[in-house]
């Protein structure tokens, strides 16, 4: 029925009540911050996915435009979390103690070597912490990804702009032809 409410359905509530059983679940087994960190990438997921089913559906439709509008939209959330996990795995790669790092992974520190090239260490990109000239402890998928999440980024908000943008000139085109007097000339 048209005016019945979302939440009126069995299945939503319940879906609703294992999310909130679960974040209680979190927050008495791990702590608060655990349990915010959880609760906010389940959301992020539930609206990807949401997203996506909308616009698996526009396509199926054959709503091109709204198809690219929901794909974007899903795409622009996950590249983020994505791109920001990257990053913090890549600069929490040393952790607090660069030194006991570099003996937990059975390499040399090299300290000479770190002061001659400390401008390499502090860079934002590409990233690297290096315990001597031949070891990195910053994995070595990290940039890679960072620059491929960046990217797709990039791709879902221009997207989401040109959609955007092509969608307020049709309608406003369809909205003057509307308002458009039959004898008129333009």
């Amino acid at each position: 029925m048209p005016g019945r409410s979302s939440l009126n359905h069995p299945e939503k509530k319940l879906y609703i009540g294992g999310v909130a059983l679960m974040v209680l679940f979190v927050i008495l087994a791990f702590g608060w911050l655990f349990a915010v960190v959880t609760a906010v990438l389940l959301a992020a997921v539930f609206l990807v996915v949401t997203a996506a089913r909308r616009g698996a559906s526009a396509l199926r439709a054959r709503q091109r435009r709204s198809a690219c509008l929901m794909l974007a939209l899903a795409t622009v959330p996950v590249s983020l979390l994505a791109l920001l996990i990257s990053y913090c795995v890549g600069v929490f790669s040393g952790a607090l103690s660069v030194q006991k790092s570099c003996r937990v992974q059975q390499e040399h520190y090299d300290a000479a070597y770190r002061s001659q090239h400390a401008e390499e260490m502090n860079r934002w990109f590409p990233l690297h912490n290096k315990c001597n000239s031949d070891f990195d402890l910053v994995p070595a998928w990290v940039n890679p990804a960072l620059v491929i999440f960046a990217v797709l980024l990039a791709a879902g908000i221009i997207t989401v702009a040109v959609v955007a943008v092509t969608h307020f000139r049709t309608t406003r085109i369809k909205n003057e032809e509307k308002h458009m007097t039959p004898g008129a000339v333009s």
